[in-house]
């Protein structure tokens, strides 16, 4: 009788402390931000013309956004899947027109985008205390915010066929407008060379202001490295089958 009231009591302390882990998991304890944003240039090149036109239609020519990723300063690590809240694509329809221009999905078969603001907000936006159209309002904000093609082509770095750019000098670049050191990831290009695939801005927790990265990611690239245009030409449009008889 001792024995099974010891064991009762050791299964109530578990559950007490598995409930109070969950809890704490679901209020979303991170210290920061990534914004993290793609150059669509590279994906089509290093997925070697695997790319397609949304079914949303055209999206800019211009960095894609990935997302606002919820990080911790210490490690540097994300933040992810703190709860189990739902994801509802209608609460998105008041920024359909801004997310199909920016967060568009060029991945082959064609998609309208829906799988990837899912997966973001399942992994990242839950976390953030923020509620779901607030939060991709918010990323779409930071985004317009930076405008780094922009930035780029103002500073003489734009996209090109021929150019090689120093790395640390397209950081410099958005560094000295931006008022924060970005942070570079590359891919390789169809001929083995490094480009420059996505761009990582530190933002504060309360997604107002660019800082710096507490605890920057470490990516690998050459000193030099490719910019590749981006143009509607590389993405596949499925035909419509001629109609028989």
């Amino acid at each position: 009788m001792a024995s099974h009231v010891a064991l009762t009591a050791v299964m109530v302390v578990m559950m007490l402390a598995s409930s109070q882990t969950i809890n704490a998991a679901e209020i979303g304890e991170f210290d920061f931000y990534y914004l993290v944003l793609m150059w669509p240039g590279a994906y089509c090149e290093q997925s070697k013309g695997k790319c397609c036109m949304p079914k949303t239609g055209k999206p800019e020519i211009d960095f894609f956004v990935r997302g606002l990723w919820t990080a911790d300063a210490t490690t540097g690590s994300q933040v992810t899947k703190c709860n189990q809240t739902s994801f509802y694509v209608n609460q998105l329809d008041g920024l359909s027109s801004e997310l199909a221009k920016y967060w568009s999905n060029i991945r082959c078969p064609s998609n309208n985008g829906v799988s990837n603001w899912k997966s973001t907000w399942k992994t990242y936006g839950i976390c953030s205390g923020l509620d779901e159209p607030t939060y991709f309002d918010t990323v779409l904000n930071m985004r317009s915010k930076i405008e780094l093609l922009s930035l780029l082509v103002g500073q003489g770095y734009g996209p090109s066929n021929t150019a090689y750019y120093r790395t640390s000098d397209i950081e410099a670049a958005i560094s000295s407008v931006i008022g924060a050191r970005p942070v570079i990831r590359c891919s390789k290009d169809q001929s083995g060379e490094f480009q420059l695939y996505e761009v990582y801005v530190c933002v504060n927790k309360e997604a107002t202001e660019v800082i710096e990265c507490p605890s920057p990611p470490a990516f690998t690239c050459s000193d030099f490295i490719r910019f590749h245009p981006f143009t509607y030409d590389m993405l596949k449009v499925k035909l419509a089958m001629p109609a028989s008889g």
